[in-house]
């Protein structure tokens, strides 16, 4: 109805407090969440912020984990750094295949979309095409693909395919004076070059590494990637617990994830003597994608861990 209408049902004073209403409502913490779990993650971090209350964390130990693909980014078809890698042989094929048998069979799979092949040989993929670039270009790269490129299903820049709620969840935890932490399988640079659009600093995100040197050129040192994947440097499984207490220094009070590889980070949440919350994303809604992980639910039902229904618990995905 519009607002002159309103003024003249219901006068000046009514219009205001309605006006005051919806401005509220807007401006809401979590507005995409439904309740119970909307209260519950509220009253946690009001809780963890409040020196006064029996759930107060200090602000050094205020710290939450998010990891990205699936948690707070959407993750099917394919993950986000596997997206990019798809884009770069997509640019330097087929020149790239004339370097050798694995690149001409690269460029293949990519050209016909083969994902079986593609998941099968993960660490080709996501290495050789960026053998040769610069930790700059490499990121310049990441920028425009998240910026312009377009997710293939939703048919919206990859930017767009971030989370609302988890937006605002993450909004909400930094309003209250949490530290912030992207803690993900995907590369490092990656994470570093679209933190920003996620609400974290580049100093918080927690990544794997790929094999690379320093090499000075003109004057200048350049950071250069060489080669595959270090397979100690994996953020998955445990090292994502490892890795996150090297980086924060603590455990976190707050970690959210969505497969078995996210399980010792929510574990090391979940064991934390402070007041905790952890979060199992499930995908249980066909506007994005059906799929679930049995062995973390199970695990989150043992644990008593609170799981996220996408269907259930969010009001919607993106807008």
């Amino acid at each position: 109805m519009p607002l002159q209408i309103i003024a003249r049902r219901l006068g000046l004073t009514a219009l205001i407090l309605v006006l005051l209403v919806t401005t509220a409502a807007a401006g809401e913490p979590l507005a995409s969440w439904n309740q119970p779990l909307r209260g519950k993650i509220l009253d946690f971090a009001t809780q963890a912020a409040n020196p006064a209350s029996p759930g107060f964390v200090p602000a050094p130990q205020r710290v939450a984990a998010f990891d990205l693909d699936g948690t707070l980014i959407t993750e099917r078809p394919n993950f986000f750094v596997l997206e990019v890698a798809l884009a770069r042989l997509k640019a330097i094929c087929p020149a790239f295949a004339e370097q050798g048998a694995q690149e001409a069979e690269l460029c293949r799979a990519a050209g016909r979309q083969d994902r079986r092949f593609i998941r099968k040989h993960l660490d080709q993929v996501l290495s050789l095409p960026f053998k040769g670039m610069s930790f700059a270009q490499y990121r310049q790269l990441v920028s425009r693909v998240w910026n312009q490129g377009l997710h293939p299903q939703h048919q919206r820049p990859f930017r767009d395919t971030v989370y609302r709620p988890m937006r605002e969840l993450v909004a909400l935890l930094q309003a209250k004076g949490f530290t912030v932490y992207l803690n993900s399988g995907a590369d490092e640079l990656s994470l570093m070059a679209i933190c920003a659009d996620l609400g974290v600093e580049p100093a918080h995100v927690i990544g794997t590494r790929y094999q690379a040197e320093p090499r000075e050129r003109e004057g200048r040192v350049e950071l250069v990637r060489t080669g595959g994947l270090d397979l100690k440097f994996l953020n998955l499984g445990a090292n994502k617990a490892l890795n996150m207490y090297f980086a924060a220094g603590r455990a976190p009070v707050l970690a959210a994830g969505n497969s078995t590889g996210d399980s010792w980070l929510l574990r090391m949440a979940g064991a934390n003597p402070l007041t905790h919350l952890v979060l199992v994303v499930d995908h249980d809604d066909p506007k994005e994608a059906v799929y679930t992980r049995p062995e973390l639910l199970e695990l989150a039902r043992q644990k008593g861990w609170d799981v996220v229904s996408m269907r259930r618990d969010w009001l919607n995905l993106f807008e």
